[in-house]
């Protein structure tokens, strides 16, 4: 038997699985974060910590594939949703939702937490002319590594939602 899809039902496909691709490149980014990157710049000096936040976090911030990423995991993710809905997929909604509010939590943290502990390492300036780099330094770091881990943990567990409801949604 040939099982043959509606266009309306491949879009469903397609935009489910952008939700999960874009929601699991997000978890994987903040979770090289959490076991490379941070902990590197903990054995580092307080300028290498400064120099390093500063350029990374502008360069994130300019990168239309990382930004377009960043938010798109929650459109698409909200979208399919919507779209899975529409088809009657009910256990596959329950764990997209799941997905959603964990996706959710990890973009709360991020502008409620992480943007202002940013703003603060980016406004300081020139890592050169910052007199006490090792205030500034313990003015953010160990806030934004716990932040990060909790929305390393979101974002991770919100990709397994996703990729739970795409096999419920196969089943």
């Amino acid at each position: 038997m040939t099982v043959t899809r509606s266009p309306s039902g491949r879009l469903t496909g397609i935009v489910h699985g952008t939700a999960t691709v874009s929601v699991g490149l997000v978890a994987g980014l903040f979770f090289d974060w959490a076991v490379s990157i941070m902990p590197a710049l903990a054995e580092s000096d307080d300028r290498t910590y400064v120099t390093v936040m500063q350029e990374t976090i502008r360069a994130m911030n300019k990168s239309p594939l990382f930004v377009g990423t960043f938010i798109g995991a929650f459109v698409f993710t909200g979208a399919a949703l919507l779209l899975q809905r529409r088809a009657g997929a009910k256990a596959a909604v329950r764990w997209i939702l799941g997905g959603l509010l964990l996706y959710l939590a990890a973009l709360l943290i991020t502008f409620g937490i992480h943007f202002p502990i940013n703003d603060t390492l980016d406004k300081a300036g020139d890592p050169d002319t910052i007199a006490d780099l090792a205030a500034l330094r313990k003015d953010t770091e160990e806030s934004w590594v716990n932040a990060h881990t909790a929305r390393t943990i979101a974002s991770a567990l919100a990709a397994v939602c996703l990729i739970r409801s795409l096999w419920v949604r196969r089943g």
